[in-house]
């Protein structure tokens, strides 16, 4: 504990040993001892309670969450504590039975322990359930924990002690809660000291948290025995533990963030799936496992052991104490809750998993931009309609697109409207492939494969020549771009020379279809673009026309393929 912070532990604590010894040497006389006593100890609750708070909205992940938990702890010790020092000051009670200040006290514990499970980090599953989850999931823990230990205490030890003290069965019983609970909070701090990662990390925190917690602790204790003695009065000097204790507990709450002493775990309320709590992803995984596993199992732990410790009393005695009965259901139950708040959050994170894995499945398939298959897809369709050629199942026809001129497109809207045009373009091409299946094959190339014979494949490609050259509206502004389509059949591929004086059948191949589709593609380029040219059965290749059903029907006249659009050639004056 370095510089200023030292110094400070120092400061605050000879303050608290001077009030210690002030109200404890009597020289002020009793009455006004017990009120100083009593407002140092109230001083010092609010004092961490507010200190906790307020250095928890600077904090995040493990460091943010500890403190909140804190915070409401002491807020609870400190409603308490008002109460007590309403009775001892105002009331001038020696010692207060069981009241509802006990109740503020018991709840410090509650708090305590989800906070300590705070060092341990959240892992990336309980982060990702969501903030309210995890404060949800903390506070019940830490009230199957204090539920369970005591549970044990009165079936093993305490139930017996109760019985035979002189004292009231209630008012021992609440006495005796005290160091149950602190103990339970001292064995926590000094498991996790153990664990050289935590201890390394939070040394100062731990250190101040912990000296606090056992503060009071001891004053617990001492209250615990002078009820079971029967005594009268608590002398205040045995209060001490409850000043010093406080007061550590603000000291760890303030305690600066060191090298050592970062974030830890996960922040609920900022948690995505890919981004960790500001610390290196295999140190801050490993840590919050280990720490949601300590977390998930030490209640079940504690269950089992009150199983088998009833079982036992049962067999040896024939009967069980009520009061064990009645505390063990109560733990049971709020453990049920929590089993069943686990399974539901279980299921809203397979749920979120399922359509996560459903959204990395459609990307790893399709066209980021236009929702076409991309080509690795459209590679395993065209390699499964080769196997059906080959097995002689099915035939099918491969096209391969490419826009006429998009590049003037880009220049002239920019890549925005580019963008625009392509997604359009890709939803005309995909509502001409009837039955088969579309693809973006890279930058204004698109490839369809369609299931059919080599003369619907050609009628398919006309009708995708027609409709890419339908004009689009780009700021206003019609825009239309022709396309050049080769078509090969599956199946019954040929090889030609480029006069087509010669040419042979080959084997089923998808580089060899790809190269035919690619040369049938650039010769209708090569022709004067927006054309479309297939292979036919026999291996030659050819031009077909774009307006072939009205040609054979002598109808209506069409633009001839290639020819310009005046459409096309229609645009904004060039940006400057």
């Amino acid at each position: 504990m370095a510089g200023s912070a030292g110094r400070r532990v120092v400061v605050v604590l000879g303050c608290v040993l001077a009030v210690v010894l002030l109200v404890g040497s009597g020289v002020l006389g009793h009455r006004i001892s017990v009120l100083i006593d009593d407002v140092a100890q109230l001083a010092g609750g609010i004092a961490a309670t507010v200190v906790c708070g307020r250095t928890a909205t600077r904090r995040t992940g493990s460091e943010r969450q500890w403190r909140v938990l804190m915070a409401a702890g002491m807020a609870c010790w400190s409603a308490g504590m008002a109460v007590w020092a309403f009775y001892r000051s105002v009331l001038d009670m020696p010692l207060p039975t069981a009241s509802v200040a006990d109740l503020g006290f018991f709840l410090f514990p509650v708090f305590a322990v989800p906070a300590l499970f705070a060092f341990a980090g959240v892992s990336p599953r309980r982060a990702a359930a969501g903030a309210r989850h995890v404060w949800l999931m903390s506070l019940l823990d830490g009230a199957v924990v204090v539920g369970s230990l005591f549970v044990l205490s009165w079936a093993t030890v305490l139930g017996a002690v109760v019985h035979s003290s002189e004292s009231e069965p209630i008012e021992f019983l609440v006495a005796v809660m005290y160091p149950i609970t602190d103990l339970v909070l001292v064995a926590m701090i000094v498991l996790l000291i153990v664990i050289p990662t935590i201890a390394a990390r939070y040394r100062s925190q731990l250190t101040l948290l912990g000296a606090g917690i056992l503060m009071l602790a001891i004053s617990d204790s001492i209250y615990a025995y002078l009820v079971a003695i029967g005594a009268e009065f608590m002398p205040v000097l045995t209060d001490g533990g409850f000043i010093a204790g406080t007061a550590l507990i603000a000291l760890a709450a303030a305690t600066p963030r060191t090298v050592d002493d970062g974030p830890s775990g996960y922040s609920p309320s900022t948690y995505r799936p890919s981004t960790y709590d500001q610390e290196p992803a295999p140190f801050a995984y490993t840590n919050s496992i280990a720490g949601e596993r300590t977390q998930m199992l030490l209640p079940y732990a504690l269950m089992g052991a009150i199983g088998i410790v009833l079982a036992v009393l049962h067999v040896l005695t024939g009967a069980l104490d009520s009061t064990v009965v009645v505390l063990g259901v109560g733990v049971v139950l709020l453990s049920v809750v929590r089993q069943v708040i686990t399974l539901i959050q279980n299921d809203n994170l397979l749920r979120s998993l399922t359509l996560a894995r459903d959204e990395l499945t459609y990307r790893a398939h399709h066209d980021g931009l236009t929702g076409l298959l991309n080509r690795s897809s459209f590679d395993e369709h065209l390699r499964a309609a080769v196997n059906d050629a080959r097995a002689g199942r099915k035939s099918a026809v491969l096209l391969l697109i490419d826009l006429d001129n998009f590049k003037s497109v880009n220049d002239r809207f920019g890549h925005g409207g580019g963008d625009e045009l392509l997604v359009e373009l890709a939803r005309r091409l995909d509502g001409c492939v009837a039955d088969g299946v579309a693809a973006r094959f890279g930058g204004d190339e698109f490839t369809a494969l369609v299931h059919a014979d080599l003369d619907s494949g050609r009628a398919t490609a006309v009708r995708i020549a027609d409709a890419m050259r339908t004009p689009h509206e780009i700021d206003g502004h019609p825009v239309s771009v022709g396309a050049c389509v080769g078509v090969v059949q599956i199946g019954r591929t040929h090889e030609a020379n480029p006069d087509n004086t010669a040419s042979r059948t080959t084997g089923v191949d998808q580089d060899e279809l790809m190269r035919l589709a690619d040369r049938a593609m650039y010769r209708a380029k090569r022709e004067g673009k927006a054309g479309v040219y297939a292979y036919d059965a026999v291996g030659t290749l050819s031009r077909v026309p774009i307006d072939m059903d009205q040609e054979n029907l002598g109808t209506r006249p069409k633009m001839v393929a290639g020819e310009p659009d005046p459409a096309r050639l229609m645009g904004p004056p060039t940006r400057t």
